[in-house]
């Protein structure tokens, strides 16, 4: 299984850099290529090769990726971006490379922030009060405003009164019902294929500039049970990751990411190896049994330097 070459696009990134990682520390014997739209970055220090490819709304994406795996005998393809998963959301592979991605469902409604919410609330999962910029109108503020699809907190702002919201300008906006508290928010990933049930880690996080910058893992049927129920509604058969925050209602997601997450590094330092399980099913080995860490183990982000000598 080891001496598949495998392509990760969005290397410049943490979750494709942190992808490079853990497979090299699995020890990956095959060739491991790390494509991005630009050289500058670190990949050259984990991946054996760092393509420059084409943005994947360009029309010569599709061409430029078949074209190099065909080349560099690769046999399966992690995209890491938004934008690539949704390039490539209608193929499973590419001359003759397996693309790793996510079950139809989770894709299509992980990448549209209000048709998620829709789709889980007409199936009976409990979700925020949402609505469409320029649309619907909230009941009560404060609301969250962010982009329709994109990733993570880019774009997010905090609307505290109608007038603020009735100056927004109309377009692919959606806005979310503010959760409380503030300290508790979660992330939770999931691992789900059709022959192992779904694995759930849940982590409480506090951010840090945008990312998870510590936490610790919890035990909490509730959220457990509600994490549970989105990957059952959304016939998940691959990996997710579910944020939230547990209000006085109960637990309350606000996104969902159909695809690895930035956490991974630290959910595979845990045990929770959700990359390699994937890996594994997609190649048809085996998937290992997974050991839960310790509820209360900790995580902490640092930070690790790069030298690059000149080319």
């Amino acid at each position: 299984m080891k001496s598949t070459n495998i392509l990760v696009t969005g290397v410049a990134g943490d979750i494709g850099f942190g992808a490079g990682r853990i497979l090299r520390d699995w020890e990956w014997r095959g060739v491991l290529w790390g494509a991005d739209i630009h050289a500058n970055h670190a990949g050259t220090r984990l991946f054996d090769g760092c393509p420059v490819a084409p943005r994947a709304a360009d029309p010569a994406y599709l061409g430029w990726l078949g074209d190099f795996v065909t080349a560099n005998r690769i046999g399966l393809v992690l995209p890491t971006s938004e934008a690539e998963i949704h390039a490539l959301d209608r193929t499973t592979e590419i001359a003759g490379a397996r693309i790793l991605s996510s079950s139809r469902e989770v894709v299509r409604y992980g990448l549209d922030k209000h048709a998620c919410l829709d789709f889980l609330d007409g199936r009976g999962v409990a979700v925020p009060e949402h609505g469409l910029v320029g649309q619907d109108v909230p009941t009560r503020f404060p609301v969250i405003v962010k982009p329709r699809s994109g990733q993570g907190s880019k774009g997010l702002r905090r609307i505290d009164t109608p007038a603020e919201l009735d100056a927004i300008e109309a377009g692919a906006l959606v806005w979310q019902a503010y959760l409380t508290p503030d300290d508790a928010e979660y992330t939770c990933a999931v691992f789900c294929t059709r022959e192992v049930p779904a694995r759930i880690m849940v982590m409480r996080r506090k951010l840090q500039g945008g990312f998870t910058g510590s936490g610790e893992v919890v035990d909490d049927p509730a959220i457990h049970q509600y994490v549970a129920r989105i990957a059952e509604v959304l016939s998940l058969d691959g990996v997710m990751n579910v944020q939230l925050r547990r209000t006085a209602a109960g637990p309350l997601l606000f996104e969902i990411n159909p695809r690895l997450s930035s956490t991974l590094v630290f959910r595979d330092k845990l045990g929770f190896h959700d990359l390699r399980w994937w890996i594994a099913a997609a190649l048809g080995e085996p998937v290992p049994p997974y050991l839960a860490p310790a509820t209360g183990t900790r995580f902490f982000r640092g930070v690790q330097e790069y030298i690059l000598p000149p080319t």
